[in-house]
């Protein structure tokens, strides 16, 4: 793991890349036409980054060039499985960022080690392991707070151009623009995290919440009509994803833990409501484990460390 500094300069990042070298013949795209056409017809060939989940892996990946966002409610732990989707994009050689202005750098990293040793009290022997598998694999950067959308997209450009970077977590979109429902403002950074995930070939993962249903429960899974400020949001990106906590599950466990009906639902329910560039969309099931802050799954399985060494 290695942090990136606030006090970094950022200006040769500030501005955009000469409009000139962008305007380019037809023919220069047919490799790249080509290379897609095998990929999709080669199934068994080199995929993507993509989940580890068993049940996820075949279904959804993290292209170079696009944008996922990340949805739901305050609360409802998409940080903590984003997070997870960053240690297992680490353990495929993919170069990540993240950039989270809302928890610590120890924080996260706490996090994520739980999450990658499968154990909430990692020994001394077993952290060294970590950390020196995390470098060059895992980077932070050192600010907490609010930050304007132009340092944003320089320490992105940054990342990808001084470090070979190949993916970015943005937690959360609420701290880089200055209210949600500045809709102008909103559908502003979009574009242009889009526009930088495909001039750099980062895949963009920006987090955003979701609104308060009318009802006032979050006891249903949000779409993505409910993406808390612009529709811009996920009209421009290429994948939707929302993140919902079973609450009703949790709420009834604490009345009655031998409660088998409810010990069987999910703890949490992941959606794809749009892929791009990809055919599927649905649900998906996961069981949450306490120590670990791991997605399982499955409620029975055990939870196994990663490899940290195994997967290239």
């Amino acid at each position: 793991m290695r942090l990136i500094s606030d006090t970094i300069d950022l200006s040769a990042y500030k501005q955009g890349p000469d409009l000139a070298v962008k305007v380019r013949k037809a023919s220069d795209f047919r490799d790249a036409v080509q290379a897609r056409r095998a990929a999709r017809n080669n199934p068994n060939g080199k995929r993507h980054a993509r989940m580890l989940s068993g049940k996820a892996q075949n279904l959804l990946e993290f292209r170079p060039g696009e944008t996922t966002a990340w949805a739901g409610y305050n609360g409802h732990r998409k940080s903590m499985f984003t997070g997870q989707i960053a240690v297992e994009l680490a353990l495929q050689r993919e170069r990540v960022l993240i950039a989270s202005f809302e928890m610590l750098p120890a924080d996260t990293m706490d996090r994520a080690e739980r999450q990658a040793l499968a154990t909430g009290s990692p020994t001394e022997a077993q952290s060294d392991l970590f950390y020196r598998w995390a470098d060059d694999r895992l980077w932070l950067f050192d600010h907490l707070g609010r930050v304007d959308a132009e340092t944003c997209l320089a320490l992105c450009r940054y990342f990808a151009d001084e470090l070979q970077g190949t993916q970015v977590f943005i937690d959360s979109m609420m701290m880089v623009c200055d209210s949600e429902e500045r809709l102008d403002e909103q559908k502003r950074f979009t574009t242009d995290i889009v526009r930088c995930g495909m001039e750099t070939g980062l895949h963009m993962h920006l987090i955003v919440h979701c609104r308060k249903p009318p009802s006032g429960t979050e006891d249903k899974p949000p779409t993505k009509y409910d993406i808390k400020g612009s529709g811009s949001i996920s009209d421009q990106v290429h994948n939707v994803m929302t993140v919902w906590a079973n609450k009703p599950k949790e709420r009834a466990l604490e009345r009655d833990p031998n409660d088998m009906v409810h010990l069987e639902q999910p703890d949490a329910l992941v959606t794809c409501e749009k892929q791009r560039n990809g055919p599927w969309e649905g649900r998906l099931k996961f069981w949450f484990d306490k120590p670990t802050m791991r997605f399982c799954d499955d409620r029975h399985s055990r939870v196994e460390p990663y490899n940290l060494g195994a997967i290239e």
